[in-house]
């Protein structure tokens, strides 16, 4: 890379940063969602002509395995701070368009990632999804169980592995 090439790049970075958040200003004394502008609702329909929303087989295949859905009661540390609420998703519904506000895409995404609970992948292999940012995967092995992504705290985790041993 030249010194050249090099310096241009940093200078851009601030300019593009500078664009970037001087036109995601919002009115922080309202915490009301903004509506959709013109632009957002055109660019918004636009996914639909582009993707399949027809096709349901993401669901399908998202929903296939469930053995046992999630305690949706907030999970709470010791010193009694919620540390996840599958809760603050349930706005997200399976059936439900997307606002003019989302990417259809996105709300997809959205959409599929909150099919949550203990589902079976295969024999031996099993997944609590929804009860954190991530999933935990579970495999049985010969000796003991081998637990794949124990996820961002204690408490999630515990509650993961209950739903496992429950069920």
């Amino acid at each position: 890379m030249s010194k050249v090439t090099f310096i241009k790049g940093i200078v851009s970075v601030p300019i593009i940063f500078a664009i970037l958040a001087g036109s995601s200003v919002t009115n922080a004394s309202s915490d009301k969602p903004m509506p959709a502008t013109n632009a957002t609702i055109s660019a918004n329909k636009a996914f639909y002509k582009q993707l399949n929303f027809k096709d349901k087989e993401d669901f399908k295949n998202a929903h296939k395995g469930f053995i046992a859905p999630l305690n949706m009661n907030p999970i709470k540390n010791s010193k009694g701070d919620v540390v996840w609420d599958s809760n603050r998703y349930s706005f997200i519904k399976e059936d439900q368009p997307a606002s003019f506000t989302v990417n259809p895409s996105l709300w997809r995404q959205a959409q599929l990632q909150n099919i949550t609970g203990l589902f079976k992948v295969v024999d031996g292999v099993y997944q609590v999804r929804g009860q954190d940012l991530s999933v935990l995967t579970i495999v049985e092995g010969k000796t003991g169980l081998i637990v794949l992504d124990t996820l961002s705290t204690i408490e999630t985790a515990k509650a993961a592995m209950e739903l496992y041993f429950e069920h």
